[in-house]
Formats: C-alpha cells, sequence, structure tokens
C-alpha cells in the first residue's frame, strides 16, 4: 500500500504547481484544490514531509495558526492547522489520527466539486483512474465521493510486489452552502473500504 501512496505523491507533485502565500490571489476553488491535491492527496501516509514542506522556506509554505486559532479545525484531536488566508483556506493535519483535510470558508459547490475532480485527474490520472463513487445528503450537507483506483499497468504492479489486491483512495468533499456562513466544504483523503 505504501507505493500506492508513493505513486499518489509522486504524479500529484508534477501535476500541479504549488500554491504558496506569496502568489496573488486566484479563483477559491483552485486554491483549495491545488491545496489538497499538493498538501493532503500527495502525502497520504506521510504527513511528516507534508508538515516540512509547509514550514518557512518550504515550497508549500503557509503560515501555522496558533493551537487556539486551530481548535475549530482539529475538533479536540492533536494536530496542527495552516492558513491561506487570502482565499479563506485552512488545511489541518490531524497527527494522531495521521489524517488531512482542507476546509474552504467561501467557495461554490459546483465550482470546488468539478475543479478537485480535475485537478486529481490532472494530477494521478496516469496511475489511478478517478471515477465518482457516489453522493450522500445529511440535511443541509452533501458528501461527493470521487474513488481513486490503481489503472490495469499500475494495479498489476502493486497485486505483483504485495500480492494483494490493492483497496484504493477515495476523496470525499463535503458542502453545504447554508449549513455554516463561514465553513463551505471540507475535503478529505483515505483508503477505500472495500
Amino acid at each position: 500500500m505504501s507505493r500506492l501512496f508513493l505513486a499518489l505523491g509522486m504524479a500529484a507533485a508534477v501535476a500541479v504547481q504549488p500554491v504558496s502565500a506569496a502568489e496573488p490571489p486566484r479563483n477559491v476553488a483552485e486554491i483549495a484544490s491545488a491545496t489538497f491535491v499538493l498538501g493532503c492527496a500527495a502525502h497520504v501516509g506521510a504527513l511528516d514531509k507534508l508538515r516540512q514542506r509547509l514550514q518557512p522556506g518550504g515550497d508549500l509554505y503557509l503560515p501555522r495558526l496558533s493551537d487556539q486559532a486551530a481548535k475549530p479545525f482539529l475538533q479536540g484531536r492533536p494536530g496542527e492547522a495552516y492558513l491561506r488566508e487570502d482565499a479563506g483556506v485552512t488545511l489541518a493535519l490531524l497527527t494522531k489520527d495521521d489524517q488531512c483535510a482542507v476546509f474552504v470558508r467561501r467557495v461554490s459547490t459546483s465550482a470546488i466539486n468539478a475543479q478537485v475532480e480535475k485537478d486529481l485527474k490532472a494530477a494521478v490520472g496516469r496511475y489511478f483512474n478517478v471515477q465518482a463513487g457516489g453522493r450522500e445528503s445529511n440535511g443541509p450537507l452533501t458528501s461527493r465521493f470521487l474513488d481513486l483506483t490503481p489503472t490495469a499497468t499500475y494495479r498489476d504492479e502493486l497485486v505483483k510486489t504485495h500480492g494483494a489486491e490493492p483497496t484504493g483512495l477515495r476523496v470525499i468533499v463535503t458542502t453545504s452552502e447554508s449549513a455554516n456562513p463561514d465553513l463551505q466544504a471540507i475535503i478529505t483523503i483515505g483508503v477505500r473500504q472495500p
């Protein structure tokens, strides 16, 4: 499975240009998606490497929030949060759970869904099929699932190396334009459950 993560990280790093705090603001959906793809998706299983890249001088540098300011994003769990203030985008690292999430303050639901899918296909399409995995609604929240399954050639390599069928990954884009006026999207990634 670590090879699955390595390929995802390498492909994402090559395909999408880094987003740094010094660049002029772009479309919020583009910034949030690039932050997710270069940060969370490219570092599944390697949050220590992401943490290094987020530090001053790192190619993904973002200012770290104080522990108090990070609390709403960590929900009582240990971790840290980094802010792209001009776009209202926060990247949270949940250290104990080895999870990464991107929170977006204000963004169009259709724009963020389309941009994440587009950027994932550009970043990892050589190694993974990126396809819709369904949708789920819970009151004002809607979660859209994107499944990343290893392509035939890459899948064969993984089976030969690890002797088992790879499970793939699942990206979840949860949006709401009415549940919380200061938080309209959360993007996460994890191993897809069989």
